[in-house]
């Protein structure tokens, strides 16, 4: 009884003097300031967990060759939506799902690791009919880049002689005045 009453004697001065409610509001507004801290930190947490997991389902549906890249994608977001699920993460929708696939696929191309070859169909061949048809996108991008390649040099070119350009009209312009 010795006890309960100090106990009860310390918090009845607690209470009187105010430290008890200043304690209560300090402790209130340590937990709302560290709370939305803590929510991203865990939602960083979980986010990392589910690209680190679509990395390695990526590499691993990349070297399946039966399946086609659509496939491969279809696989692979399945995979990382289960794995979400299993982890409880309601906020993950399919349309995050489908980022964080093509981020890991991306990520996996810039390393180099990505080595297949899109399939092309055998070109048919041309007969009268067909020789008529315009050239398809696919075949005429390469002139395009070549092209668009050989622009730099000349967009320089002509910046080095667009001061001289402008210094001949200023010459002729003084000129017809003198």
């Amino acid at each position: 009884m010795q006890i309960f009453k100090q106990i009860s004697d310390i918090f009845s001065w607690l209470q009187s003097t105010g430290i008890l409610a200043a304690l209560v509001a300090l402790i209130i507004v340590v937990v709302k300031q560290v709370q939305p801290y803590l929510k991203i930190h865990i939602k960083n947490k979980q986010i990392n967990q589910v690209t680190d997991f679509a990395i390695t389902t990526v590499t691993k549906f990349a070297t399946l060759a039966g399946l086609s890249k659509a496939d491969r994608k279809k696989a692979a977001d399945k995979d990382v939506a289960d794995f979400a699920a299993q982890l409880g993460l309601t906020w993950v929708t399919p349309e995050i799902v489908d980022s964080i696939v093509e981020v890991a696929y991306q990520q996996f191309k810039k390393l180099g690791y990505d080595n297949h070859q899109p399939q092309t169909s055998p070109e048919p061949t041309e007969t009268a009919e067909n020789s008529a048809t315009p050239q398809t996108p696919a075949s005429s991008a390469a002139p395009v880049a070549q092209s668009s390649a050989l622009k730099p040099e000349g967009v320089g070119h002509s910046a080095s002689q667009a001061p001289q350009t402008i210094q001949s009209v200023a010459n002729s312009g003084s000129d017809q005045n003198a």
